[in-house]
């Protein structure tokens, strides 16, 4: 579940669920939570540049696969490929606060047949795209070339079984053209391979496991896509954190309010014992507090919270836990200076 909640007035984004213990040791519980955690983007895209175009400007367009037995097959290239990229990338997109997408569906730009494979887009013609689409800039998906192992490499182990492998390699070429002062802000070239594996005692059960040449040739776009935007847009992802609870009925009242999404009650219980006379217990408070910032991107804050806990108790949890932290606010920083 996400939902934007306040804490110490100021408004974070947290995904939590609570699972079972994990760890148990000497009266005391390591509980598993997930918080929702935003990532910088690999390169840096002027804050200004905000609503995208989306444009495909393969080769001249085919529906036919040529193969060669034994060889690299080569897919030309075609407009259902070209979506299976463009719908990777929209997800990406779509679960980052970065960009706004100015149409969900891209807009085909065919190369006549005798232009050069990586001859770029005239720019009378991105204006124009922009233009219509009220958009910044155009994300171009300029050609891609996927090749993959046929037939798919089969050999006999000496355990008596049949291992098979599908290997598939999908060569993208990405630009982001930006109109208003006519020049190229992104230009990469991206590789990536994807594998499958089947073993049985025969060839047919080794088939079954390997996805039909289409599935494979579609899910390899479709990642090449994803693995485009995660380049470009700051993403949320999914990361593992850690509460304690013990045998103290505060302790165990705070993760019932944790499960009820409750947080400020239970950031209120650990409150009570962050100056106590027992270092065992205010540790354990001050380490759920550093959490519970941390989940709402109080990162400052976490921090100190942990420190202290890490001076009372001298646990590896904490050590760890100050050491991600540390990390986190890196992260921030660079996700600030990109969108500055």
């Amino acid at each position: 579940m996400n939902k934007y909640l306040y804490l110490f007035g100021k408004m974070g984004r947290l995904g939590c669920l609570v699972f079972i213990i994990l760890i148990t040791q000497s009266c005391f519980s390591y509980i598993p939570i997930k918080i929702q955690v935003l990532k910088p983007a690999k390169v840096k895209i002027s804050s200004d540049i905000y609503r995208l175009v989306l444009v495909s400007h393969p080769n001249h367009l085919k529906n036919d696969l040529s193969t060669k037995k034994d060889e690299f097959s080569i897919v030309t290239y075609d407009s259902l490929r070209s979506n299976e990229f463009f719908n990777g990338l929209k997800q990406t997109l779509f679960n980052s606060p970065r960009f706004e997408i100015a149409d969900t569906n891209p807009i085909y730009i065919i190369r006549p047949n005798y232009q050069d494979n990586y001859q770029n887009i005239k720019w009378s013609e991105v204006e124009k795209l922009c233009k219509d689409s009220a958009a910044d800039a155009a994300i171009v998906l300029e050609n891609y070339q996927i090749t993959f192992t046929d037939p798919v490499k089969l050999h006999w182990s000496p355990d008596h079984e049949y291992i098979a492998t599908l290997e598939m390699i999908n060569n993208s070429l990405w630009k982001i053209y930006l109109p208003s002062k006519k020049i190229i802000i992104d230009d990469c070239l991206q590789m990536d391979t994807l594998y499958w594996d089947g073993i049985g005692e025969y060839q047919y059960e080794v088939a079954e496991q390997l996805p039909d040449i289409d599935d494979a040739i579609n899910q390899s776009c479709y990642y090449a896509g994803v693995k485009y935007g995660e380049r470009i847009a700051q993403i949320w992802t999914t990361k593992n954190r850690y509460l304690i609870s013990c045998e103290n009925s505060d302790f165990k009242k705070a993760l019932d309010f944790v499960n009820q999404n409750k947080w400020t009650e239970a950031i209120e219980l650990w409150e009570k014992y962050t100056n106590g006379k027992t270092n065992r217990l205010a540790a354990f408070a001050s380490y759920n507090l550093a959490v519970s910032n941390e989940a709402f991107d109080n990162i400052d804050l976490a921090l100190e919270w942990a420190s202290k806990a890490y001076l009372m108790k001298k646990e590896s949890l904490f050590e760890n836990y100050i050491r991600i932290l540390e990390k986190r606010k890196s992260e921030i920083e660079a996700i600030q200076n990109q969108l500055n």
